[in-house]
């Protein structure tokens, strides 16, 4: 219990650990050493560290490259899923070092200056649970340190014992040196020297080694940007860098950039304080300020530089030349549509006319409304533009129609219209007329139909109006098919009707429960005829049909058949009367087997069972049917097969 607790207090104090070396407090410069472990990588050079690749989980004493890696130290390390950027095309390297000492990472930054401040600085994070190695890992510390060519150290520092964890903490660890005077080139290396036994996993990620110096700033027009304006922009652009102390002999260098910041280009002649950005009609461009010694200025390896500061030039929308619009008199007129990115526009003309709304115009326009309007649109980025239109009135026409009545199915009605100084005339739809572009066609529609006619004059000026011709559908009768039952009982008659207002009703010779219903009940004591009428209300004329109810007095059996193929009697059928189900139909044999059953309205026997052809001779039938009021007909007797 008390080397546990020892253990916690330990933890406890190791989770506080912070680099311990001075970083940079002021400006950077771009990277010299930029080891990011991702675009594609999937190995090291052999002279940058000294453990062996895996891929996939590193076993004992090696290191692999990855962005998505669960599961490892036997399911006791925390999840690596993406880098420390969480670029989409980013890696961590991730190195077990269980009692392996070795060179994690080295490199080596050329072109160096002398006398300069540097920031060495890299990204790492534990990755054992407090469930790795039984609960007892040993905790890596990581060893990081700058070296001249020749061997002597210009800094040096450690991460301390890095802590146990729940899941990735991505820290960040460095240290600032200055070069000696002639240093060109230095080594950055990054070690671990672990003691035997389980343990030591750890991950690092974006190594940098940078020039650092007093903090630079730059702003635009007072303020840190960004700036997006219009391309007819009038005020200055204006750059102004500012820096503080630490300089012996400080020279400045505005740069610019046209890729979105990642290359830099110097701006020839510009290392004042004060820079006055070039007109552009559009594009992107950012901008910053470097500075360094006199003496290093031209070695982008010695500059520190500013804030990055974005500006946006944006085209500003076309201009569209004087148009000529005509109005006509007494009607509604509408000037053309504005821009729909315009966030507002403002209409002004004569008679003091003005509007806000983007699709603006004159109610009952009139000659004084003619003369030169304005429109102007302002869009994001105070980008303004200004068209303008010069509306002219000219006479306007009208039309009449007369009205239109309904008619019947089949028939034509003419069509009227009129209007003074029309040139043309144009009906739609079009079919059923005898002529689309005359004032005064005659329509045969097929349907109710709504019909436009649109004129226009010889100014242009049009005017419509609409008529709509009701057809009425003649009237139709089906008194459906002919019907059979058997004496005393009742049947329906599925009459059918259409039409457009119509009514109906059933002659007959009597025994019909409703004569003004279309399905009415019949129950004839003999064969009769009923007479279905359709009348037309709106004069479309009459139809009717005819129906017969043939009455039986017994079930129709047949007493023979010859199945031989010859087309004749060929099988036994049992004609089922309207609205009786049967229940069922056997026959037998002489032997009293059951040769065939059925069930349903009606059936048929070709003489044969199993497939097979019976004999010539005598058969016995059992027939059941049931009426739709419950009352059941049973039938037995006898059949003759010839053959």
């Amino acid at each position: 219990m008390i080397k546990i607790f020892l253990l916690a207090i330990l933890l406890s104090l190791l989770s506080t650990v912070a680099a311990r070396a001075q970083i940079c407090t002021g400006s950077l410069g771009d990277p010299i050493i930029n080891e990011h472990f991702g675009a594609g990588r999937k190995i090291l050079p052999a002279y940058k560290t000294t453990y062996p690749y895996v891929s996939g989980c590193p076993s004992k004493g090696s290191y692999t490259l990855s962005n998505f890696l669960f599961g490892c130290g036997g399911r006791t390390w925390v999840q690596m899923v993406g880098d420390h950027t969480l670029d989409a095309n980013g890696n961590y390297l991730l190195v077990n070092a269980e009692s392996q000492a070795g060179t994690v990472y080295m490199d080596t930054a050329k072109n160096i200056c002398g006398n300069t401040v540097y920031q060495f600085g890299l990204w790492i994070t534990s990755v054992m649970t407090k469930f790795a190695c039984n609960g007892t890992p040993i905790l890596p510390n990581i060893k990081f340190r700058v070296i001249t060519l020749s061997g002597a150290i210009l800094a040096a520092d450690s991460t301390g014992y890095l802590p146990i964890v729940d899941a990735k903490e991505w820290k960040f660890y460095g240290l600032s040196f200055t070069t000696p005077s002639g240093i060109t080139s230095a080594i950055v290396r990054i070690t671990i020297d672990p003691p035997f036994g389980c343990g030591s996993a750890f991950a690092l990620d974006d190594i940098t080694l940078r020039p650092c110096g007093p903090s630079v700033s730059a702003t635009i027009d007072g303020t840190a940007g960004p700036t997006e304006v219009c391309a007819d922009y009038t005020n200055s652009l204006i750059l102004n860098a500012a820096y503080s102390p630490g300089f012996a002999d400080p020279l400045l260098q505005w740069q610019n950039s046209l890729d979105s910041g990642k290359t830099w280009l110097d701006i020839l002649g510009e290392t004042q304080p004060g820079y006055a950005v070039p007109h552009r009609s559009s594009g992107v461009v950012e901008y910053r300020v470097s500075i360094a010694e006199r003496t290093n200025i031209n070695s982008v390896q010695c500059r520190i530089s500013s804030n990055a500061i974005y500006t946006n030039i944006h085209p500003v929308p076309k201009h569209a030349a004087p148009k000529s619009v005509f109005g006509c008199l007494g009607k509604n007129f509408f000037f053309p549509a504005t821009d729909p990115f315009a966030l507002k526009v403002l209409w002004s003309g004569p008679n003091g006319y003005n509007s806000l709304l983007p699709t603006a115009g004159i109610l009952n326009v009139q000659y004084k409304d003619s003369g030169l309007y304005r429109l102007i649109e302002n869009f994001n980025y105070n980008c303004i533009s200004s068209d303008t239109f010069f509306l002219k009135i000219v006479p306007g026409t009208t039309i009449s129609v007369k009205p239109s009545y309904p008619i019947c199915e089949g028939m034509s009605e003419p069509l009227f219209a009129s209007a003074k100084d029309s040139v043309g005339f144009q009906w739609s739809p079009s079919a059923g007329l005898s002529n689309y572009a005359i004032p005064n066609p005659v329509a045969t529609p097929s349907d109710t139909t709504k019909y436009k006619v649109l004129i226009t004059n010889g100014y242009g000026c049009k005017d419509s109006a609409f008529l709509q011709i009701d057809v009425y559908r003649k009237p139709f009768a089906n008194a459906g098919a002919d019907k059979t039952i058997l004496k005393g009982d009742t049947v329906v008659l599925n009459g059918l009707s259409k039409g457009t207002a119509v009514n109906y009703y059933w002659t007959s010779p009597g025994f019909l429960s409703d004569k003004n219903s279309i399905t009415p009940l019949a129950y004839p004591p003999s064969s009769s005829i009923y007479t279905l009428s359709v009348v037309s209300t709106v004069g479309c004329g009459t139809a009717s049909d005819e129906v017969q109810v043939k009455v039986y007095d017994n079930v129709n059996i047949p007493n023979a058949f010859t199945p031989n193929e010859d087309g004749k009697n060929d099988k036994f059928r049992l004609l089922v009367p309207d609205n009786y189900k049967l229940i069922h139909l056997w026959i037998y044999n002489r032997w009293g087997n059951l040769v065939f059953s059925s069930a349903g309205v009606n059936t048929e026997w070709d003489g044969t069972f199993k497939s097979k052809p019976q004999p010539a001779g005598a058969y016995v039938y059992d027939v059941k049917l049931k009426a739709d009021s419950g009352r059941e007909i049973t039938r037995k007797g006898s059949i003759l097969l010839v053959r």
